[in-house]
């Protein structure tokens, strides 16, 4: 009850707040900010917490950027199925987090109507114009599921259209994102060649065998430090996205920087323990 109350109010108020206030830092955190076990806690922490518990999100929420990025993401041809927690921690780490990398292109895998890829592109075209966003799917729908491990989601994925998508993009102005349609396991090497080194790689999809050969196969081209964000694995519908997660951190030896409101790994940060400063 105190959860649904607190996101009551959380709507009320922001709807009394015009989106006038950029967001100009994250709070500082009560611990060491260190890199230890190929993570940073600290920022993982800085994150997750005031989203959930404090009042970040209603300072996302009145950030310009944000609120037009997410407007061109929610549109009604191209609308995202990611939520609400998963945007602005995307959003957070684009903004404060992907400036530090020596690359600030994003791959999503996943795309389905396009409207994450969106949002992620406008954020990049405001905060990093020269990166950009390579976003690949079947657009088609799902693929065949692997029996005994993928549970068939409760959406086909199939109302997509890249015609539409292409049109949406055009019309916002965008020149910084790419659609890639086919099998991700047969496009992807191609644009890791076009792409060079990636800063964000956002793993939207559900199928346990296309999650371990996106995990291994981008794992290689992440710049130092590059973020990898699932946004199903802690799905309960996707106990293959979960159980590839669970190899990741086996064979990489990884360690999650973040677990809520999406899992979060950073690429070649470094086992070795050190402070950030």
């Amino acid at each position: 009850m105190n959860a649904l109350v607190r996101k009551l109010t959380r709507a009320a108020r922001r709807r009394l707040v015009p989106p006038t206030v950029p967001l100009a830092a994250l709070d500082a955190v009560d611990m060491p900010r260190k890199i230890e076990n190929g993570r940073c806690i600290y920022e993982g922490y800085q994150r997750g917490t005031p989203l959930k518990y404090g009042r970040l999100a209603d300072a996302i929420w009145n950030d310009p950027v944000y609120r037009k990025a997410r407007a061109a993401g929610l549109r009604a041809p191209v609308r995202t199925m990611i939520t609400e927690e998963r945007m602005m921690n995307l959003f957070l780490i684009v903004k404060f987090f992907l400036r530090g990398l020596a690359s600030r292109n994003v791959i999503e895998f996943g795309t389905y109507r396009g409207g994450g890829a969106i949002f992620l592109a406008m954020l990049l075209r405001e905060f990093y114009p020269e990166a950009r966003v390579y976003a690949l799917d079947t657009f088609e729908g799902m693929p065949a599921v692997e029996k005994g491990l993928d549970l068939p989601p409760p959406d086909d994925f199939a109302a997509t259209n890249l015609a539409v998508i292409d049109r949406t993009v055009k019309a916002l102005g965008l020149t910084n994102i790419e659609f890639v349609k086919g099998l991700i396991e047969d496009t992807a090497s191609g644009v890791y060649a076009r792409a060079g080194a990636i800063g964000l790689a956002h793993i939207d999809v559900v199928l346990h065998s296309a999650v371990v050969y996106v995990q291994n196969s981008v794992w290689d081209v992440m710049t130092p430090g590059g973020y990898v964000v699932y946004d199903d694995a802690i799905e309960p519908t996707c106990p293959g996205a979960m159980q590839a997660v669970e190899e990741l951190v086996r064979s990489k030896h990884a360690s999650a920087e973040q677990v809520w409101p999406q899992m979060v790994f950073r690429a070649h940060l470094g086992a070795a323990s050190h402070q950030v400063h």
